[in-house]
């Protein structure tokens, strides 16, 4: 390739010393052609862009290039040669990228001076290739063009991905990148003889109280300094919780009486000498078949115990402790009884049209439990019962009936498109009967299926990923659209994410509250509402609370919305009521 004279503005030389300070970013040329290597770095040596001037790494074959990503970190762009040692030795390295080395944040530029030797569209889908070029193509600038779009994208995957998989205080892996850690570490054989501990701060809440929260947060931050000091790099440490800690390494390391005493010396933050303690609850059950959140779990119960009995000290799990948790069997067991006597029930929530008619556009089914004495149960704490128990197949069964029911009622009102959203859980999903239940709801009522929306957490779509995409697939075949409730709450692969049958993106609360602080500024909620857009998907945002929120969500191109600045959930009465006074006023 022979650089062409578009002009791009350089920098000047400032010296080895600076750059060497500075962020840059690291680009893999990989072509078997010394002349493409000399041309590419040419026409980009001293441009910065986004910001950071460029880094370049070399290999002049796929099994080169493969042994280098192997050790090579933050690499963000390759821009790789099609055909070298083989016919199909790029796309054989954009399947080792991708599938071997796991690098789904890489962003990948194929260049190719044979264009016979094109990628099919399917590989292009498949292995998330991000652009194609023919060498003759890539003018320098158009190759500035290029890269510079292929490192923007990285540089939004990564904070993407930071805000998923880590903690924005602490800077440590969160819940589920802890969990995604200790899988792996597990599945290669090799720990099995390792501890999984969570350790907690005890009276953690009774600090915030007194001192605040922002110096609760900076305790926060020097215990996770001295951890992470402490226990050295080969042992996994993340942020679980508000106040916990997950850790798993070797028993000579993650040795609970080691662990607790780094606790003695006092933490000193921002002047202030604090002195706490800690908690343990552990567990050594790490043999075949168990999951890195199957232990956690086991950790966590051996932690329950620990708070109760030996506060400042540590408890090891037995599993004799897993069947010893007397209040979710008194739960269950509650839950049964609401069940047989019919103190569940479904309220409607009003979705609405952001825009300046605000029309009504649909309503999402919510179930309540009440008991007898007139109490409610939230249902964050009844749900996850009936999930573990399987009795969420014959509630969420009579959620789904009941609630296709009232939309024939609704829709007669003079709402002919009005749309239902009803929740659906993983449990659910995976019945073998699920299908036939869905179509047999769709049949018995009558309703157009386009009416219809299932609603699915983020984690939910992201577990089991080959068998959650053929079942969506299934039931946009039915004509029902799909929504993925609570984004960004979990954590996605953004090339997973495209492949998903999906219609809309709902952004959770948490977000939608966090529009009124100044500090966050509802930056997750406008990146959800960017990557709805991108992806061709309807953005609706849930708890919107007052008109600025509700404002802010439509200049950032949010859609729909719900919350109490509109109505809260109604029972079928107060809902027919409330659609006709909104229609009357039309």
């Amino acid at each position: 390739m022979q650089p062409d004279s578009d002009t791009l503005h350089f920098l000047e030389d400032e010296g080895e010393s600076a750059s060497t300070k500075e962020l840059v970013w690291r680009l893999m040329v990989v072509d078997d052609e010394p002349d493409v290597h000399r041309a590419t770095t040419f026409a980009l040596s001293g441009v910065r862009i986004l910001g950071r001037p460029l880094q370049f790494l070399h290999a002049y074959s796929a099994t080169e290039a493969t042994e280098m990503l192997r050790n090579e970190q933050d690499v963000a762009v390759v821009l790789l040669d099609v055909v070298m040692e083989r016919e199909d030795a790029g796309l054989a390295l954009v399947k080792t990228i991708r599938q071997d080395l796991k690098l789904s944040e890489l962003r990948i530029i194929l260049r190719t001076g044979q264009p016979g030797y094109a990628p099919e569209i399917e590989t292009i889908h498949d292995f998330d290739i991000n652009d194609y070029k023919t060498k003759s193509e890539l003018t320098r600038t158009k190759l500035y063009a290029t890269v510079t779009a292929a490192l923007r994208a990285y540089e939004q995957i990564r904070k993407l991905d930071e805000l998923a998989f880590y903690d924005r205080l602490s800077r440590l892996p969160n819940r589920n990148k802890f969990i995604d850690l200790s899988e792996e570490r597990l599945a290669s054989g090799l720990h099995k003889d390792d501890i999984i501990a969570i350790l907690d701060i005890d009276d953690f809440s009774e600090i915030n109280d007194a001192l605040g929260h922002q110096q609760g947060d900076r305790l926060l931050q020097a215990v996770a300094d001295r951890l992470k000091f402490e226990l050295g790099p080969k042992v996994i440490l993340a942020r679980i919780g508000s106040d916990t800690f997950g850790l798993m390494g070797t028993s000579a390391v993650v040795d609970p009486p080691r662990v607790l005493a780094m606790f003695r010396e006092p933490f000193v933050v921002q002047d202030d000498s604090m002195v706490v303690t800690a908690t343990m609850g552990m567990t050594k059950h790490l043999g075949e078949g168990v999951t890195g959140r199957d232990a956690l779990k086991d950790a966590n119960i051996a932690l329950k115990r620990a708070k109760k009995s030996r506060r400042g000290s540590f408890v090891t799990f037995s599993t004799e402790m897993g069947s010893d948790i007397r209040e979710r069997v008194r739960l269950l067991q509650s839950l049964r009884s609401a069940v047989e006597s019919e103190r569940l029930f479904i309220v409607y929530q009003p979705q609405v049209n952001l825009g300046r008619d605000g029309d009504v556009v649909g309503v999402e089914a919510l179930i309540r439990w009440r008991n007898e004495d007139g109490t409610f149960v939230p249902p964050d704490r009844f749900i996850p019962l009936a999930e573990a128990s399987g009795m969420i197949v014959a509630i969420g069964d009579w959620v789904l009936r009941m609630s296709c029911h009232e939309l024939v009622r609704l829709q007669a009102l003079g709402l002919p498109n009005l749309r239902m959203s009803v929740n659906v859980s993983q449990i659910q999903f995976r019945h073998p009967e699920f299908l036939d239940k869905l179509n047999a709801a769709l049949i018995d009522t009558g309703i157009n299926p386009k009416c219809l929306e299932l609603e699915i957490t983020e984690s939910v779509a992201m577990e089991d990923a080959d068998f959650m995409l053929e079942t969506l697939h299934l039931v946009r075949e039915l004509g029902i659209s799909i929504a993925i409730d609570d984004f960004g709450t979990g954590y996605s692969s953004l090339s997973h994410l495209r492949q998903l049958p999906i219609d809309r993106l709902k952004i959770d609360r948490a977000f939608v509250s966090e529009l009124n602080q100044q500090v966050s500024g509802g930056h997750i909620a406008s990146m959800v509402v960017e990557l709805g857009r991108n992806l061709n998907l309807t953005v609706i945002a849930e708890g919107i609370e007052d008109e600025a929120q509700a404002e802010t969500l439509l200049r950032m191109g949010c859609h729909e919305g719900q919350g109490y600045l509109y109505a809260k959930p109604m029972v079928p009465l107060q809902l027919k009521e409330w659609l006709q006074a909104r229609l009357a006023s039309r």
